[in-house]
């Protein structure tokens, strides 16, 4: 029988009509509360194999609605890219799709009996859980819980390294918007370099160097299947300035974290639907920028370059760069409260527009091997942090 369903982990989509595979009506969830946004989608198609499938996302027009003023003039949301598809959950593949009328479609005709669309090959919290499981083998790696979430889950905090009186404090976070799961493999592949025992990169650099790390800043999102909100309606990465126990937890108690810890660099890690390219935004507009950040950041660019190929210079700030700084945003405020190296990374959802894989695009793949040239970027300006 033909099916499709979201009923699965971190599964989200709304069925107008799933009775005629030629013509499977899906509209995109919006996410409530204060800040409505449309994102993603992620479902199963079962008994599709050998069957001509077609499938309309009906509100697909609409995430020009939702986005950043910044982006008005980007290449579109649906241009240049492909819905991503896995029989198995672990290879994904893109399949092209097409806009007109506000209407997203692709058609399909799958080689088994059950498949997997998403807009980006989801991270589940069992998978992070799986994760950690592994991590905390290492003598280098303790784990603990910051406090609860909105929704009552655990926010999880991986420190890498002991902390001394001579090093170098660094934070990543990731996912405070659920959907950019990228995110999330681009951590996997940061934190199984950093944790390599004979890795020469990981060593040197955990000698200088000790590392706190949020895998997941919105775990509620995450299970729900939000776009860009937590479970109180909230875009955490709107949050920094004054967060709350109440509506903002995730930020507060991170935020608390760093006051103890200090911060001397940090990563705030996303994922941006219209770029082609894997932009870092760093704190050059912020109240008290100054050359010492600039340097710093510009060296931290050329010698993320230098480790990888997918990193590359020159990408400007997508929309021009503002004239001030948003406080409210992670990677400011942290720049501007620690006067540090804090960055904003974007991955694409697409590919990138100078070296291009036409079955998979910007894939799990790319992105954990991204994020393990995270060390090396850094390495290449620990010294000189402080």
């Amino acid at each position: 029988m033909f099916s499709v369903s979201p009923f699965i982990p971190n599964g989200s989509i709304e069925i107008v009509d799933a009775s005629n595979p030629a013509d499977v009506r899906l509209r995109m969830r919006v996410d409530e509360g204060d800040n409505p946004f449309i994102y993603y989608c992620h479902f199963r198609a079962a008994g599709v194999r050998g069957v001509d499938c077609r499938y309309s996302l009906l509100n697909g027009g609409d995430v020009l609605k939702f986005r950043l003023a910044s982006h008005a003039n980007l290449e579109g949301r649906w241009v240049n890219t492909g819905v991503m598809a896995s029989y198995d959950r672990r290879d994904w593949f893109r399949i092209p799709l097409s806009e007109k009328d506000g209407i997203v479609t692709w058609q399909h005709c799958p080689d088994y009996d059950q498949i997997y669309y998403a807009m980006w090959p989801p991270y589940s919290s069992e998978k992070l859980l799986d994760l950690m499981g592994e991590l905390q083998l290492s003598p280098r790696v303790r784990l603990e819980v910051l406090g609860r979430t909105v929704g009552g889950r655990d926010l999880d905090l991986i420190t890498v390294g002991v902390p001394g009186p001579r090093k170098h404090v660094c934070w990543v976070i990731a996912r405070q918007h659920p959907s950019e799961t990228m995110g999330g493999y681009f951590i996997e592949g940061f934190l199984r370099r950093l944790t390599a025992p004979h890795d020469p990169v990981a060593n040197e650099l955990l000698d200088r160097a000790v590392f706190h790390v949020v895998p997941n800043m919105n775990p509620d999102g995450t299970d729900m299947a939000l776009s860009r909100a937590n479970a109180a309606g909230v875009n955490l990465n709107r949050e920094w300035i004054a967060p709350s126990m109440e509506k903002s937890p995730e930020v507060k108690l991170v935020r608390d974290r760093m006051e103890a810890t200090g911060v001397d660099f940090c990563i705030d890690c996303h994922g941006d639907a219209q770029l082609r390219c894997n932009f870092l935004g760093g704190p050059l507009e912020i109240p008290s920028r100054n050359e010492r950040l600039s340097g710093l950041f510009y060296g931290f660019e050329r010698a993320w370059a230098a480790a990888s190929p997918d990193y590359e210079l020159g990408h400007p700030y997508p929309g021009g760069s503002p004239d001030k700084a948003d406080l409210s945003m992670a990677w400011n405020w942290i720049a501007e409260r620690f006067n540090c190296l804090s960055v904003l990374l974007e991955q694409p959802f697409k590919d990138t527009s100078w070296r291009q894989d036409l079955v998979r695009g910007w894939s799990p793949q790319r992105s954990i091997r991204f994020g393990a040239s995270l060390p090396a970027a850094i390495l290449g300006v620990v010294a000189r942090l402080r």
